[in-house]
């Protein structure tokens, strides 16, 4: 481990100073916080320290910062050379500034560069902020018109004609009547056998084989190359701390395996040839009766509408849902009722109007014409945002 001197860039006048120097040897300006401290250009060449002062400098410790003129102090300074004012202690107040600096003490500080960096980038990305903003932002639109339409579905249950075969018709078939016969399916049937003829392998004994393997017959040994590597770290003071740290020389060793000759036993065999019988089939097409007849079913018959442009709705009614023949003996009807709605909304500012599709009657019945709601757009859907009224219980 060893110690060697850093380098700092004074900001007011740009020069170069030595790790040991709190002012500037330029300027003479006191270094702040804003002039970092800086490696040389090749630390493992650098000059090792050994001066007592300045080991004494390198092991004190991260310098501290006075907190009136800013400047950079060594561990060890009781007060700041730069104005006077005393290190504070960790539970004592802070000491009265010092009187104030002479003009030409003073130093002048600029802005870094990111802090200018990210000034224009607000000033350059708040336009599209804003932007979003507004379009997620409900607007206060006005109900220009509204529609709304009821469908009633009517099913009846009626006698409707049916036709298949005996294990299609249902128990409670009415008027059933054989219409002939029709193909149901194909049926094989075994016309006889042929002989088929292969060939299979039979073990006829064993028989020895020569063969080639690998045994391990000693070791392969190397010694990996050394390496070092130097790695400096900041003080924080003004000196880094180089340690250098050191890999490999170690001895490796692999396994060596040598071919050897072997013999062993493997099993002998020959192609026997055989045959079995296999069966042959041919396929003959069978029908069945076919049937027609009645049955009582539930189909869809008609449907119903009634529409408006007001907040006022209703169904049809009886005399409209009325079928225009009277039901037949036995005959009856069901029916299954769906409501849409519409809310038109006066575009703002020239935009085009926005259509809303309320979920219910009672949320449709909330937009009278000429009525101011909160419409929101996002993503290609409208929404439409209902603000809550403060209680008026008890307190």
């Amino acid at each position: 481990m060893r110690h060697i001197e850093m380098f700092w860039r004074c900001s007011s006048c740009s020069h170069r100073n030595l790790g040991r120097h709190q002012v500037c040897q330029q300027c003479k300006n006191a270094k702040d916080g804003s002039e970092e401290y800086e490696m040389p250009e090749d630390p493992s060449s650098a000059v090792s320290v050994t001066d007592e002062a300045l080991l004494r400098m390198a092991t004190a410790g991260p310098n501290w910062r006075c907190a009136y003129c800013e400047s950079d102090q060594r561990a060890f300074d009781g007060s700041c050379k730069n104005c006077g004012a005393a290190l504070p202690g960790p539970s004592e107040e802070p000491s009265p500034p010092p009187p104030e600096l002479p003009p030409e003490t003073k130093k002048r500080k600029r802005l870094p560069w990111y802090v200018w960096a990210l000034i224009i980038g607000v000033f350059v990305c708040c336009p599209c902020f804003v932007c979003a903003s507004q379009q997620e932002k409900p607007q206060a639109l006005h109900v220009k018109g509204v529609t709304w339409e009821h469908t009633v579905s009517v099913e009846r249950y009626r006698l409707t004609d049916k036709e298949g075969f005996a294990e299609d018709r249902p128990d409670g078939a009415l008027q059933v009547k054989t219409l002939g016969a029709r193909h149901h399916h194909d049926e094989k049937i075994l016309t006889g056998y042929e002989t088929v003829y292969y060939t299979e392998k039979r073990q006829d004994g064993y028989t020895t084989e020569s063969y080639k393997d690998k045994e391990a017959c000693g070791e392969d040994c190397s010694r990996t190359p050394k390496k070092c590597k130097e790695t400096c770290t900041s003080n924080k003071n003004g000196f880094a701390t180089c340690k250098e740290t050191c890999t490999g020389g170690e001895e490796r060793c692999t396994t060596r395996y040598c071919t050897v000759k072997k013999t062993r036993k493997v099993p002998r065999y020959v192609d026997e040839r055989r045959s079995r019988k296999e069966p042959r089939y041919r396929s003959e097409p069978r029908e069945a009766p076919w049937f027609a007849w009645k049955e009582w079913t539930w189909s869809h018959d008609r449907d119903v509408k009634a529409r408006g442009n007001t907040l006022t709705t209703h169904w049809p009614s009886e005399a409209e849902l009325k079928p225009a023949q009277a039901l037949l003996n036995g005959e009856k009807e069901r029916d299954t009722r769906k409501g849409t709605y519409s809310v038109v909304f006066q575009g703002a500012e020239a935009k085009p109007d926005v259509t809303y599709t309320p979920k219910s009657l009672e949320e449709f019945q909330r937009f009278g014409i000429g009525s101011t709601h909160n419409v929101q757009e996002k993503d290609g859907e409208v929404s439409v945002v209902v603000e809550e009224k403060p209680s008026t219980s008890g307190k």
